[in-house]
């Protein structure tokens, strides 16, 4: 019976227009993001850059110091600041004395005066390569690290939320590729510890995942709110098949059919590592199919299960707005925290690169907890829908289509 209802749940799921829509959206999403992407090669010395190759993790606060106030300097001489109060960039107009606030700020820390800062500029990317390198500004001898984390404290005031000179943003904005060292140690962890194929799948699952997050509770509240529309609710209700085994289908079915696409696409960075040629690399044939099932399944489970409680409880398409919501703060979240290695509890985990193995190993407990986590709280709201369902069949919970009321109205005397 049970195969029955999930051959049938599939079906309806096939003639959604919705589901071939999310196909499309992933389909269109990986080609925008890792279409053109190529398999990173062994590094040689004395090449151009190395940025292709990662970044140093021994950031000190010099670096911190140099690299924050260069930032400042670049976005005062092109009085551009940018905000992000809510995730979204937020371009910031200041007055003329906050412009000459900062202005003192720099000179205070540096040394150089504001029409220095054009020659300044010019001679730093004279020696260094515009799109590679952060624009950096040695301080003055004697400058504390305190002393500049009060000055970046006020040019935040000036700026307002969200802006990238409160401290945890000053250290996390440090990015200075590694040596050819570094970039051999980096890659090695990729091709020995990773066999090359596990960074590209969990790249893979970092871009998937941003729309996994979201995408699937359009087509489940869609398929809910089906059978309301088609006033098949009260045929469905007195059939013989169990409460458990109607949603435990249909779950299994929206699951089923939300990963297929994704499983097919995983094996796309795959391939390429093997049509690569790359020497003396152990492969890990089933990466694809390891970081998919770990990483953006129970993500999957959890956005399901939401999508057919909400349906289920309101019988309106709230689950969508409540996914929604979910999905930004998740996305947000993770910003911060994008080359991997602190994933946390976040929804939506982030490791925006095919290196940083050493990140991902370290953190590798955490991440395990999250998913599982997240697995196991899909399978308990999966139980709730059921206990909803089952009240409904009963008549407990209806009234023309609504919930909580198959009591009438008292008329009035």
């Amino acid at each position: 019976m049970i195969m029955t209802l999930f051959k049938k749940e599939c079906t309806q799921i096939l003639k959604s227009l919705i589901f071939w829509l999310y196909v499309a959206c992933l389909i269109f999403f990986f080609n925008s993001q890792m279409g053109n992407s190529t398999v990173l090669n062994p590094p040689q010395e004395g090449q151009e850059n190395y940025y292709n190759y990662g970044f140093k993790t021994d950031i000190t606060e010099q670096d911190v110091m140099e690299t924050g106030v260069g930032t400042l300097a670049y976005a005062y001489y092109y009085d551009h600041y940018v905000t992000y109060p809510v995730g979204y960039a937020k371009n910031v107009r200041i007055s003329e004395a906050e412009k000459q606030e900062i202005a003192d700020i720099i000179y205070d820390l540096t040394g150089v005066k504001a029409d220095e800062i054009e020659d300044n500029i010019a001679s730093y990317f004279q020696k260094n390569d515009i799109q590679t390198t952060q624009y950096k500004v040695p301080l003055k001898d004697g400058i504390s690290y305190e002393q500049f984390l009060k000055d970046m404290e006020q040019v935040a005031d000036i700026l307002g939320p969200g802006s990238d000179y409160t401290e945890d943003r000053l250290w996390s904005n440090v990015m200075i590729p590694v040596d050819y060292e570094g970039a051999v140690e980096n890659y090695q962890a990729l091709t020995e510890q990773d066999g090359l194929t596990g960074g590209y799948a969990r790249l893979f699952c970092d871009y998937m995942g941003i729309i996994l997050g979201i995408l699937p509770v359009f087509v489940t509240a869609t398929r809910m709110l089906r059978d309301k529309r088609a006033q098949m609710q009260e045929l469905i209700y007195s059939r013989g098949a169990s409460s458990g085994m109607v949603m435990g289908a249909r779950y299994a079915a929206l699951v089923f059919m939300h990963m297929i696409p994704v499983l097919i696409l995983s094996l796309l960075p795959t391939i390429s590592c093997i049509t690569a040629g790359i020497e003396d690399v152990q492969l890990d044939y089933l990466a694809w199919l390891k970081y998919d099932l770990g990483w953006l399944l129970p993500m999957v489970m959890i956005v399901v299960a939401v999508g057919m409680l909400c349906t289920e409880l309101t019988e309106t398409a709230l689950a969508v707005l409540v996914q929604a919501v979910w999905w930004f703060m998740s996305v947000m979240t993770g910003a911060s925290a994008m080359n991997g290695g602190r994933y946390g509890w976040n929804l939506i985990p982030r490791h925006n690169t095919e290196l940083n193995y050493a990140g991902f190993a370290e953190d590798f407990g955490q991440l395990a907890m999250n998913r599982i986590l997240y697995a196991v709280l899909a399978l308990l709201l999966l139980a709730l829908t059921i206990f909803i369902y089952e009240k409904k069949r009963k008549g407990h919970l209806r009234r023309r289509g609504k919930i909580f009321g198959n009591h009438k109205r008292t008329a009035a005397a």
